[in-house]
């Protein structure tokens, strides 16, 4: 777990989603609130002087918009755009945002985000974690001097966490450096499913599909709007 406090500041123009955002932020201790900006000039000339960790991000904004403002950056932090445009979802990760969060945020999205943020954090301040190697039935993560061989057939889900990606089985998560395009890339495609910028799933390991969501056992994994023809052949 992350126990340095994680430096962020929050541009968001309308005062009251302000207030709302940041009352969330603060519930969560390892949160350091440095400061908040309803302007991008004002906040741009701060990120570059003080570079913060963490960058609340709202995309509708006035003079620049924020997707267009992030990808000015000199120095970019991890990103979490806030926004009630979901249309901008996938043009918000292709500019390299650590997640989406739609507006009115809700405290259980707002604490998911806040988990995988964690792990993040946590990863970047390792030295030991591995590409991984995967092979016609297994795939084999180096974690230090550990060699983990991991079945294709117990693999639950692998989730992306920017550089990283996590692959989680019945009874294991394991970290490593290869990206979640790399195991969509050698993985069986009839076997797996991308549901999600973040997110591929063994089809055989779905329990439910709802409307924005699905089921992984007992893990309830988001649907992204650009992956939704791969969800045809879980129903």
């Amino acid at each position: 777990m992350v126990t340095e406090r994680i430096s962020c500041i929050m541009l968001e123009d309308n005062p009251v989603d302000s207030d709302y955002l940041a009352s969330f932020i603060r519930q969560y201790p390892v949160l350091d609130l440095r400061a908040s900006f309803s302007h991008v000039l004002e906040a741009g000339a701060w990120i570059q002087e003080h570079k913060p960790q963490l960058l609340f991000l709202d995309i509708d904004m006035p003079v620049m918009n924020g997707m267009e403002f992030f990808k000015r950056l000199q120095y970019q932090p991890i990103c979490i755009f806030v926004t009630a445009h979901s249309e901008f979802a996938w043009e918000g990760f292709e500019a390299q945002a650590f997640d989406f969060i739609l507006k009115p945020v809700k405290s259980d999205r707002f604490a998911a985000s806040m988990e995988r943020l964690n792990e993040y954090v946590s990863l970047m301040k390792r030295a030991d974690i591995y590409d991984s190697q995967i092979e016609e039935t297994t795939i084999v993560v180096k974690e230090g001097t550990t060699r983990h061989v991991i079945n294709i057939s117990d693999i639950l889900y692998i989730e992306a966490l920017k550089d990283y990606s996590k692959v989680v089985t019945t009874d294991k998560k394991l970290m490593t450096l290869s990206k979640l395009k790399h195991f969509i890339e050698k993985l069986p495609q009839t076997q797996f499913a991308r549901i999600h910028r973040s997110y591929a799933v063994a089809i055989s390991k779905v329990k439910k599909v709802e409307a924005n969501d699905l089921f992984v056992m007992n893990t309830k994994l988001p649907i992204g709007k650009t992956f939704r023809n791969n969800i045809k052949p879980l129903l």
